[in-house]
């Protein structure tokens, strides 16, 4: 039989044998929600039966009904047990024993001490070690069994997941069982029945092939692993065990825990990306990677391209040549959407606007080993920016037409030169608005495609495209402009930015527009019309006579105060700005259909330098 099934009361479970930790299994990844819940089911057991006034001895407690904890699966390679699936149970008995083992020393119940320090540590042919102390583990429970729970912050915030996790479970299970073993006869009781009354079952796989079979197959009808964590076992379960503890097993890890720990769902977003990003170039071919892509990578039609399935040569080439280049690049990805760098406009496209495919299109463009890969990050993305924006000003934006659009960026431009690269997005930028207008467009910045751009784009796009301005303009003016979060995202009352409609709606402003209702609304909602104010300012002077709307402009942003004549008086900076681009910057008095047209042209013009060909070779934008 291939499979053998024993019965393992925790007592039985350690003391004679370590367990060692197959690349199967995750990490330790149990956080206090799981670890509580299994104190629950166990103490809930405990307490139908427990009665304080019953000395609490072995055969006292062997009365009381045994408790079924769970099922894990073993397989022994080279002389050495190691758990296939279930350690995270495992582990975190370990932590109960630990703290028992401080009760009871606490209790002085000496005789309880000596038995569970033989069920958390031992010697074997190697010398002393813990059970359950495999992979770096051992450290981390040798300071718990010595100190207890008196950890600093740097324990808590350690760089390893599976440490990090064992300390922080280890301090609330602490908290769980002083709190529910408060008095010794308590303690001695559950100790025993915790040690003689739980049981689990081990699963034995004699066959080490048949491991990685067992392995999917509980996943799947079990507690599910996520994919990339399937797609590791599928991986290394093809390597030999010294190829994998010698070489893969670290690169792995170094791949992709940092990724795991920026968060949970970054692993399987990378590899989605990688697959999509070296080797698709269909819809359907991306939409083969929507879901598991773990099982995707082996069927048929992908392993003629990726050649992962039985092929350990192509597994190893996988790992070393791609996963370990492509995860750093990643992550690179990811800190620089998070904090900016590189011109910000991975910051523009995957923070401010929330358009992560950018990193598709990087992960597309760059090769391993690229030198030119800095250079592209900031090509693609500040592309991509211009792709995106110009889309939304000339009213050709829609989603799916988008994610055609980078589907045929993402092969156009794959290991491309930046020159390449250049050349593919300037010709897709020109299809994609010649599709949407019906016309044929030779360039992109052409004043009949700007001027009907306004408040139908939406909040999230108007504020990025007033902070884009407002920011550029500071930065020329040396003016310190707020952050883009508070610009863009942040809808608070007080730190946050609002839409201003010049133009209030009353019947003064309407009877500039000859009381014809439909102009006045489509004039009101042009980009020209429009301004970014802060919080209360906009609550203040929304329906305001627009000469009492100019006093609340003269203290905000750059391009409100431009409509103030306060605000031309001593700012030779400014009007050196306006020399300098020749702009149409002016106060304005009344603000009438001729205003709007006015300053939506303006509008355009500062349009054509942020996103224009001439900010190109890149530089910082504002």
């Amino acid at each position: 039989m291939s499979i053998q099934s024993s019965p393992r009361t925790i007592q039985g479970l350690f003391g004679a044998e370590k367990y060692y930790i197959d690349f199967y299994q995750r990490d330790y990844k149990w956080e206090t929600e799981h670890v509580e819940m299994l104190l629950n089911d166990v103490f809930f057991r405990f307490e139908t039966e427990y009665k304080p006034d019953v000395d609490p001895t072995r055969e006292a407690i062997s009365l009381y009904p045994w408790y079924y904890l769970s099922t894990f699966v073993t397989n022994s390679f080279s002389g050495r047990k190691f758990i296939v699936d279930g350690q995270q149970r495992l582990t975190t008995i370990t932590l109960i024993l630990i703290k028992l083992y401080h009760l009871a020393a606490a209790y002085e119940h000496t005789n309880d001490m000596k038995w569970l320090d033989r069920k958390i540590c031992g010697f074997d042919d190697e010398g002393s070690t813990y059970w359950m102390g495999t992979n770096s583990r051992a450290k981390a429970l040798e300071k718990l069994y010595s100190n207890d729970d008196q950890l600093d912050d740097g324990d808590l915030k350690n760089q390893e997941l599976t440490i990090r996790n064992i300390y922080q479970n280890y301090q609330f299970i602490s908290k769980y069982l002083a709190e529910q073993l408060n008095t010794p006869r308590r303690a001695k009781a559950f100790t025993l029945y915790f040690l003689t009354r739980v049981e689990l079952v081990e699963l034995h796989i004699d066959d080490s092939r048949d491991v990685a079979m067992v392995f999917e197959v509980i996943n799947d009808r079990g507690e599910k692993l996520q994919p990339y964590e399937v797609f590791k076992g599928e991986l290394l379960g093809q390597l030999t065990k010294q190829e994998v503890d010698n070489t893969y097993y670290d690169l792995w890890n170094s791949s992709i825990n940092p990724l795991q720990d920026w968060d949970k769902r970054e692993p399987d977003n990378f590899f989605r990306l990688l697959f999509r990003s070296q080797h698709t170039d269909s819809r359907q071919d991306y939409r083969d990677f929507d879901g598991e892509y773990q099982r995707v990578v082996f069927s048929n039609k992908w392993d003629q391209v990726l050649h992962l399935k039985r092929n350990p040569e192509g597994v190893k080439r996988f790992l070393k040549e791609g996963v370990a280049w492509y995860a750093t690049l990643y992550l690179k990805l990811l800190e620089l959407a998070q904090k900016g760098g590189l011109g910000n406009y991975v910051f523009f496209n995957a923070n401010i606007n929330r358009m992560e495919r950018q990193h598709l299109l990087v992960l597309s463009a760059i090769h391993v080993d690229d030198p030119a890969h800095d250079e592209k990050i900031r090509l693609v993305s500040r592309l991509f920016d211009r792709h995106f924006t110009l889309l939304q000003l000339t009213g050709s934006y829609n989603s799916n037409g988008f994610t055609d659009s980078i589907i045929a960026l993402n092969d156009g431009i794959r290991g491309a030169s930046c020159d390449a690269i250049q050349a593919a997005f300037d010709a897709q930028l020109l299809e994609d608005i010649s599709k949407a207008r019906g016309i044929t467009v030779k360039d992109p910045f052409q004043w009949n495609l700007f001027r009907n751009a306004g408040y139908e784009l939406g909040a999230r796009f108007i504020r990025y495209f007033f902070a884009r301005l407002e920011r550029f303009i500071g930065k020329e003016i040396d003016v310190t402009i707020d952050y883009y979060y508070n610009l863009v995202r942040n809808r608070g009352a007080k730190q946050g930015y609002h839409i201003e409609h010049i133009l209030a709606n009353n019947a003064e402003n309407r009877a500039l527009f000859n009381d014809d209702e439909d102009l006045f609304i489509t004039e009101r909602n042009r980009m020209g019309g429009l301004v970014l104010l802060k919080g209360r300012d906009n609550l203040a002077s929304s329906n305001e006579p627009y000469a009492e709307k100019l006093k609340t402009y003269s203290h905000a942003t750059p391009l409100a105060a431009s409509l103030s004549p306060d605000f031309y008086h001593n700012n030779p900076d400014f009007n050196d700005f306006i020399a300098k681009y020749q702009l149409n910057f002016r106060s304005i008095e009344t603000f009438d259909a001729e205003a709007v047209e006015e300053r939506h042209q303006l509008y355009f013009e500062l349009t054509k330098i942020i996103w224009g060909d001439d900010s190109f070779p890149l530089k910082q934008p504002a």
